[in-house]
């Protein structure tokens, strides 16, 4: 499922839209990442497999700072959740 709507190869990093992150949550979903809000903060997992932030943004092609503002979005909307 690609959650973008135009090509990802460009040389700077585009912006992701507000009305983007729900496609970005759904394609994660769909490859069978689970984001759980913790005390420790958010935790990413495939099956009991813990991932590490870096390794999410290098599978998503996200940088640094749409890493932040993706764990914002779930921390405010918590869409995994919703879905379980």
């Amino acid at each position: 499922m690609s959650w973008r709507s135009s090509s990802v190869k460009v040389l700077n990093t585009r912006p992701i839209y507000e009305k983007e992150w729900p496609k970005l949550i759904s394609a994660m979903q769909e490859d069978g990442l689970v984001a759980t809000l913790t005390s420790e903060g958010i935790l990413w997992q495939v099956g009991r497999y813990v991932l590490k932030h870096k390794q999410i943004r290098d599978a998503w092609g996200l940088s640094i700072n749409q890493m932040r503002r993706l764990q914002d979005y779930i921390i405010v909307n918590d869409p995994f959740e919703k879905k379980l």
